[in-house]
């Protein structure tokens, strides 16, 4: 991932004639998911995909289910330090793997041999005999064994779509705009947006992923039995359902 530093408040092309600015989406990518653009105002944007349309002044979450995989043991083929393919079979989780589905995402090393790393995924097969190969951009810097756990973290900016806080919980950015499904562009994670709220807040009073309005904030509660990813605080006082001033602090 790079960062653009651009000064033009996202009004013009970003990255010149090829790029795309904050207002505008894409059929194709123009730039790299999880890109990172910083205007000189200090409003930060990450470039994304979208699995749904979305409205514009939502929160956005990645589609956990097609990006991500819970920790397993068992499921590794044994490979040895240096490795940059390790192949995962398991028919109820990667049966149906389609090719790089799990691109850009994260292999995590959680227990057993090798333990403790991190590795982003390059690229991935599509499912044969019930498993799938990663390639990875770094070599393994441990083996790994058919004991190993793992999991997957998706890309938090692969196919996203609003948010719910019942169900998701890597908040990756608001929309700036409306997008359609398979499109591409940025979302913000920094700096002063407008962003849908349910149930009024004051100013500067802490926001969180809300319950369920999807894409909407509501005022964070240390009385709740489940919280919710903190993604910034109120730019003023407002009373009833609708659109506010928030101070993004998600990057």
């Amino acid at each position: 991932m790079s960062t653009i530093q651009n000064a033009n408040y996202g009004l013009d092309r970003i990255g010149g004639d090829g790029g795309q600015g904050i207002f505008e989406e894409s059929s194709t990518p123009k730039h790299r998911l999880g890109e990172k653009l910083e205007l000189s105002d200090g409003r930060i944007f990450r470039y994304a995909s979208f699995a749904a349309a979305t409205g514009a002044g939502l929160l956005v979450s990645q589609d956990i289910s097609a990006t991500a995989i819970v920790p397993t043991d068992g499921k590794l083929t044994a490979a040895s330090a240096g490795a940059t393919e390790v192949t995962y079979t398991d028919s109820g989780t990667v049966g149906s793997a389609t090719l790089d589905q799990y691109a850009g995402g994260y292999l995590h090393i959680e227990d057993d041999a090798g333990e403790g790393y991190t590795y982003r995924i390059k690229s991935n097969t599509a499912a044969s005999s019930n498993a799938i190969t990663f390639t990875l951009y770094d070599g393994l810097q441990v083996a790994v064994t058919t004991a190993t756990d793992v999991a997957v973290t998706g890309n938090p900016y692969s196919q996203v779509r609003a948010a719910v806080g019942t169900a998701d919980y890597i908040v990756a950015g608001v929309t700036p705009r409306a997008f359609t499904v398979n499109y591409y562009g940025w979302v913000q994670t920094r700096g002063v947006s407008t962003v849908l709220n349910v149930g009024g807040a004051g100013i500067g009073e802490t926001l969180m992923l809300g319950d369920a309005t999807e894409g909407a904030t509501e005022l964070w509660d240390s009385d709740q039995a489940e919280m919710h990813p903190v993604v910034g605080f109120a730019l003023y006082a407002t009373t009833a359902t609708g659109y506010g001033g928030v101070m993004l602090q998600l990057d």
